[in-house]
């Protein structure tokens, strides 16, 4: 009897702890649900920053369809973790979104860089996006070379924004007519990509950049040629006036020594 107790108190005590670890099992897994959509969270709302601030001019269409792609992804495994109606119907939003700008032919507006904060700015979602870049990759969610063409466009666009600044200043020189200063910071936007010039996209800004100086430039030369040929003009008819004053005076001169005779 006394060994059929004792049985039963083992017996008891393991299930006991089996249970216990049944349990602890179980909070764990709960535990790492939490922190899995926790992090999925952070990702979507970091995916949904990209797609609200990043400037068109920094986000090429490929680029925005990969990552609309990767925010329904993200909501695909949220809601493996945790079925949600309010997930599945942002999902919904975001497919839709997707659908809309694949076949939309509208060329999105470049958002002028006006302003040496926004260029801080800029410069942390860069730094942001390439750190995202980076978690893509280690965990294979995007093609290799698709990683290598981002990162290399984003270390352009990190010294791009500050040409866009100089550029953006240097159409407004140019629109009250300042076409000196204009043609300065121009020339100025050019050198902010001196560092990578060698960088095929920089190469294009450059050659546009260098276009519009060579335009100003030479409506510039037009336009003193043209004031120095009417000022050259005014000086030909004044001095022409000058000597029918002269040729007058000499004709009343002469009349009156005429009279005088009489």
């Amino acid at each position: 009897m006394t060994s059929i107790a004792v049985t039963l108190m083992l017996v008891a005590i393991g299930g006991f702890i089996a249970f216990a670890i049944y349990l602890q099992m179980k909070e764990q897994a709960r535990l790492e649900r939490l922190r899995k959509s926790a992090l999925l969270g952070n990702q979507a709302r970091q995916l949904r920053r990209y797609l609200d601030d990043l400037p068109p001019q920094y986000q090429p269409k490929d680029m925005r369809i990969w990552i609309l792609r990767r925010l329904v992804a993200t909501y695909d495994e949220l809601i493996e973790l945790q079925a949600d109606d309010s997930l599945r119907r942002h999902r919904g939003f975001f497919i839709e979104e997707l659908q809309q700008f694949q076949e939309s032919k509208v060329k999105r507006k470049a958002k002028p860089v006006n302003d040496e904060l926004q260029i801080t700015e800029l410069r942390r979602l860069f730094e942001s996006f390439k750190g995202y870049l980076e978690f893509a990759k280690q965990n294979k969610k995007i093609d290799p070379d698709l990683y290598v063409r981002y990162q290399d466009l984003f270390t352009f666009y990190s010294y791009r924004v500050n040409a866009d600044y100089h550029v953006y200043m240097a159409r407004q020189a140019f629109l009250t007519e300042k076409f000196d200063k204009a043609i300065e910071l121009y020339k100025e936007a050019i050198s902010q990509l001196q560092p990578i010039n060698e960088n095929p996209e920089a190469k294009v800004v450059i050659d546009g950049y260098q276009e519009i100086i060579d335009e100003i430039e030479s409506d510039l030369a037009l336009q003193r040629q043209e004031e120095e040929l009417a000022a050259a003009s005014e000086e030909d008819d004044q001095a022409e006036e000058d000597l029918d004053d002269e040729w007058s005076q000499f004709m009343d001169q002469n009349t009156f020594k005429k009279k005088k005779h009489f």
